[in-house]
């Protein structure tokens, strides 16, 4: 399953998003990709979510696969659409 999410993050998706994203996924049993643009990420990985460069107003892509699939998609949509504290 795959859901566009326009980041509204006033932070984009750089280190606290990134790292909540992350930290996230660790609880899901889904494998999640985000895309933005011509890149690609694997959501559990650090290096390769910075590596977006995504930021405010950016359209994700977010595609998961997996028993909690629904609830990882949610998961990011929540981290890409709210401000960070």
């Amino acid at each position: 399953m795959d859901k566009e999410i326009i980041i509204t993050n006033p932070q984009g998706l750089h280190a606290r998003p990134a790292s909540a994203l992350v930290e996230q996924m660790k609880s899901f049993d889904a494998t999640v990709r985000v895309e933005v643009g011509a890149k690609s990420a694997n959501a559990a990985s650090i290096m390769s979510v910075l590596a977006l460069g995504a930021t405010t107003g950016d359209t994700a892509r977010v595609i998961a696969e997996g028993a909690d699939a629904q609830a990882a998609l949610d998961a990011v949509e929540m981290i890409l659409t709210t401000e960070d504290d």
